[in-house]
């Protein structure tokens, strides 16, 4: 006996499924999502948050880049923003899958898709990469760790040297490169789960998840700990540098994507979404360290993120996340995120901007949102928009030679 399809409630399937699941040509896509594009850049602001209040820069010397150093002050917020920057990375890498997901077809080219792709991340890379080398990075860098950071390959080492070389938010385009070249795998994959299984797939991802932090705790070494953080740096390594494991995040978006597609995802409304989020956050501070890299987040976000496309799918997009200023954040949020490692952990360095006064910190903070906003508006105009006009240009030159 088969279940029937839903057709009312939080589970109907919507009209727009079946011809996204018999889709056949690559330019066969569902409705865009611009809510998901301004919510981008509050992912992003909250990895600004956790960078600029880090008493442990990712850069020789290590000093501090919360310009309040070791006051109440600073202290708050440090122990305030130290989850962000988890939330906000996990946050991507689910965005990632389902926005990949959201708008790739049935058939698509592989090829056609991994120019879109390395073609959106690499050039933006390599002009920060460059920035930095001479910056300030070419100075402690040795050319086999320049050039593994230039290829993203560098978060395949454990030694923490490597994997935040060079331009330290770059680490987590090595997760993505992965995704990536995975994803025409994958995604046949997905697809293949029952439509009633979906739920009961995502039950597995987190057990999944569960599973890495686990084996972390008992198999990994335990010894030496690392500076930053109260576990050793090869836990830290494996259970959030490491693509591997951060791969269960991308799929997990993947599968909410379709969940969506097909009805399937139990509505819940951005207010209870949010109050999710927080609370998860409040009950972090509370765990074992590795539980709060990902896996406390993950639904919270999830829902987030699918209750925005279930609305924008809707046409009742939230106006806060659709207004011509949260759209250009979100445009130009990836240079702005990419882009820290400059504005904050090089420039806290050239300026000495630590313990200072308040109302000094508040405008240190503001000088180095600033230097963050004005590199990724630099980056998104004139690196991500032409690469990715050079990408259409491209493809669109492949399908008039095949017609």
């Amino acid at each position: 006996m088969t279940r029937p399809t839903p057709t009312s409630g939080p589970f109907r399937r919507p009209k727009d499924a079946k011809s996204w699941m018999s889709s056949s040509r690559d330019g066969d896509r569902l409705p865009r999502l611009p809510s998901l594009t301004g919510l981008r850049f509050f992912a992003a602001f909250a990895v600004f948050l956790f960078h600029v209040t880090l008493f442990t820069s990712p850069l020789p010397p290590y000093q501090p880049t919360n310009p309040f150093g070791a006051t109440p002050v600073g202290e708050t917020l440090e122990q305030l923003f130290r989850q962000l920057g988890y939330v906000g990375v996990s946050f991507f890498f689910i965005l990632s899958g389902f926005v990949i997901t959201w708008a790739t077809p049935q058939c698509f080219s592989i090829r056609g898709f991994m120019w879109r792709r390395m073609l959106k991340i690499y050039p933006p890379h390599v002009v920060v990469w460059a920035i930095s080398l001479v910056l300030f990075a070419g100075v402690y860098t040795s050319p086999q760790t320049a050039i593994l950071n230039l290829t993203l390959f560098s978060t395949f080492s454990t030694d923490p040297t490597v994997y935040v070389s060079v331009n330290p938010p770059s680490w987590s385009l090595s997760s993505d490169m992965v995704f990536y070249l995975l994803f025409p795998v994958l995604m046949p994959l997905v697809r293949l789960i029952p439509d009633q299984r979906l739920g009961q797939s995502l039950l597995a991802l987190l057990m999944g998840m569960l599973a890495v932090i686990l084996i972390t705790t008992y198999l990994v070494p335990s010894e030496p700990k690392s500076p930053i953080s109260p576990i050793s740096g090869t836990q830290f390594w494996f259970n959030y540098i490491f693509p591997l494991p951060r791969m269960f995040e991308f799929v997990i978006g993947m599968v909410a994507a379709r969940m969506l597609v097909l009805g399937r995802w139990p509505r819940i409304d951005l207010l209870s979404s949010c109050v999710m989020l927080i609370a998860s956050i409040a009950i972090a501070k509370h765990l074992p360290f590795l539980y709060t890299f990902g896996i406390c987040y993950i639904l919270p976000l999830t829902a987030l993120i699918t209750e925005c496309a279930a609305r924008d799918r809707e046409g009742r997009s939230p106006v806060f996340l659709t207004n011509r200023l949260t759209l250009w954040l979100g445009q130009v949020s990836f240079g702005f995120y990419l882009f820290q490692g400059v504005s904050i952990f090089w420039l806290s360095k050239q300026l000495g901007l630590q313990d200072l006064s308040v109302l000094g910190g508040m405008a240190a903070i503001a000088l180095y949102f600033s230097a963050s906003l004005l590199g990724g508006w630099i980056l998104f105009r004139f690196v991500e928009e032409p690469s990715m006009k050079l990408a259409r240009w491209v493809l669109s030159r492949r399908k008039m030679r095949t017609a």
